[in-house]
């Protein structure tokens, strides 16, 4: 049987705080993710990830890095830049390939209460060493690492 492929653009937060990151183990994926999901039609991909943040940790995030604005007008702006956009191909066994457009932010804690939902199975704080051994996707073990590397130290 062959499916079409969706395209989705969906987004996530690498949040960091004392040199770890939070990472959930997502109940249907099975593999340990930070939190994110897709954008919804009235949103912007940096209030999808603050939003998906949120929902699935209680936790108030604000985005690191660059957030100047290049250009402006009435019908165009320049989007808050992620820390890093990948292309993720996920399968689905009852339904079409998904392609994912990735926008991927690094944030840190303002506000709010560590808190799971229903769509994790667990919440966890970990340092690069646990992210190395982490049974997760090969894309979100390198990005982690990468944003540790990058803002671990900025607490």
């Amino acid at each position: 049987m062959v499916f079409a492929m969706k395209k989705c653009i969906v987004a996530s937060c690498l949040v960091i705080e004392n040199g770890k990151l939070l990472m959930l183990e997502h109940r249907k994926i099975g593999k340990w993710l930070p939190p994110g999901g897709h954008v919804e039609a009235e949103e912007f991909p940096d209030e999808a990830a603050l939003r998906e943040t949120k929902e699935e940790t209680g936790l108030d995030v604000e985005i690191l890095g660059n957030d100047w604005i290049m250009h402006t007008d009435p019908l165009s702006h320049t989007l808050r830049e992620p820390f890093a956009i990948v292309h993720e191909d996920v399968p689905y066994k009852t339904g079409p390939m998904h392609i994912h457009f990735d926008m991927i932010y690094a944030a840190r804690i303002k506000g709010g209460k560590l808190g799971g939902n229903d769509e994790s199975t667990g919440l966890r704080w970990m340092d690069s060493g646990e992210i190395e051994k982490l049974d997760t996707l090969p894309n979100v073990k390198a990005v982690a690492l990468a944003a540790l590397k990058k803002y671990g130290k900025l607490d």
